[in-house]
């Protein structure tokens, strides 16, 4: 049993849940993490004595978007907190036909090339003025060449920083999860190398987890030849760990890489390599190996598109969407169908079946998908679609909802600079606001 249900299921924490003592959750989360106040706020982004009065105020009047980064810190179940999926209106967007489906045909042959332009151009962007100070992709290069050390800390500190940054993560707080990452990284391979034998492999298991991390990170920033050392050094941790997941997770991430960089046959048959050795090694034996089977799957059949092999890439989805079914019981931070829906929308954008990839983007509501960093790809590929049949109007609402929901996905990532651009530079004129819009995601 991890510390996390440990600590979920103690007496105290139903009684807390149950009379709205959100407080005593949180310290006994902070406690279960071996997190003193000191180093949990440095997590969360309080001061030590903030957070002892959230702690141990009763009656204490509560923010609720207090409480979602409280949760997503310390990857504490939203419902303890009384807290439903996030929600935001969507009703300003439009998927139907409208005014501007129209068009002719030079003009959407020009479209599609630019929609084409905005998915394969490489741009890294600086995520903030102390991030771009700092030199986060530097700060990362000194630790992977020994440059940076740390002193260990506690397996559970570590376990707590690792999902704090993967909560930055799936929540799009990229400037943040940059400030955390160069440390976490040092903390873990710190742990890793003092490790005692019988830790070893729960060390390395937690050093592939915060390389995968890294390289999750520097792929939303395009920065290739980073994310490919961060990917290659989290599969070397993760063959020291005797962890299939943890192999397949690193290995997933790895074609990733490889396919942004152009060798998609490669990253193909990297991605369906282990999806076999998963399945092979664990006979998937429980939702969460089903998952990530599936999602893997999913990530060869979106290969696929990009190869512009058709037939694989539905008969891939299709596989990866009976595995995603047969996963009952799947924990939030898992691949579900949902997220699976989203990909359906990927592949048909990819293979230019823009008609196709709006039909499933109506099939979806966003607002039932629990992570920002899987609604922010929804936005992406339901705005260049959209863009690709023609419908600046419809495209610029799709741009707008994205900026409401994940702002740092907007601000900072190369296919909403390069889409803004061209809606700027194509449709100043006709779509109010998008000149603000462009400023304010610093798009001149």
């Amino acid at each position: 049993m991890s510390i996390w249900t440990a600590w979920i299921r103690l007496p105290a924490v139903a009684q807390a849940v149950s009379s709205g003592d959100y407080g005593t959750v949180l310290r006994t989360a902070r406690v279960a993490a071996g997190l003193n106040l000191e180093e949990a706020a440095a997590l969360a982004g309080f001061s030590a004595s903030t957070l002892s009065r959230m702690e141990t105020k009763r009656n204490r009047h509560w923010d609720v978007r207090e409480l979602r980064r409280l949760a997503e810190v310390f990857a504490i179940p939203t419902h303890l907190f009384g807290l439903s999926r996030s929600t935001f209106d969507t009703s300003t967007v439009s998927l139907t036909a409208g005014a501007d489906e129209d068009g002719d045909p030079m003009r959407r042959r020009d479209l599609i090339a630019t929609t084409a332009a905005a998915v394969t151009g490489a741009m890294v962007l600086p995520l903030d003025r102390a991030t771009a100070a700092h030199g986060m992709a530097d700060t990362v290069e000194d630790v992977l060449f020994g440059r940076v050390s740390v002193p260990p800390i506690s397996g559970n500190q570590l376990a707590a920083q690792l999902a704090a940054a993967r909560a930055d993560f799936r929540a799009t707080r990229y400037a943040q999860l940059a400030r955390r990452l160069p440390r976490l990284l040092a903390q873990a391979i710190a742990v890793r190398e003092t490790a005692a034998v019988d830790q070893v492999p729960l060390a390395a298991s937690r050093l592939a987890q915060a390389y995968n991390v890294a390289t999750q990170l520097l792929i939303k920033l395009h920065d290739n030849g980073m994310a490919w050392a961060t990917a290659e050094r989290a599969v070397q941790a993760a063959r020291g760990c005797d962890d299939p997941m943890a192999l397949a997770d690193a290995r997933r991430l790895a074609a990733t890489v490889i396919r942004r960089t152009h060798h998609r046959d490669g990253a193909q048959k990297l991605m369906l390599d282990a999806a076999q050795a998963l399945q092979a090694d664990t006979g998937l034996p429980d939702a969460a190996h089903t998952a990530l089977y599936g999602q893997l799957l999913a990530a060869a059949s979106y290969t696929a598109a990009m190869r512009d092999d058709r037939d694989s890439a539905w008969t891939l989805l299709g596989e990866a969407e009976d595995a995603t079914r047969r996963a009952s019981g799947i924990k939030d931070g898992q691949f579900n169908i949902r997220e699976l829906a989203v990909y359906k929308i990927s592949v048909a954008r990819v293979l230019s079946d823009y008609g196709t990839a709006i039909d499933y983007a109506r099939l979806v509501d966003p607002s039932r998908i629990i992570s920002p960093e899987r609604r922010a790809r929804y936005w992406e590929d339901t705005a260049l679609a959209l863009h690709g049949r023609g419908r600046p109007h419809a495209t610029f609402q799709a741009l707008l909802a994205a900026e409401r929901d994940t702002p740092q996905e907007v601000r900072f990532r190369p296919w909403a600079q390069q889409l803004t651009a061209d809606l700027l530079s194509r449709n100043s004129h006709s779509l109010p606001g998008v000149r603000e819009f462009a400023g304010r995601i610093g798009v001149r």
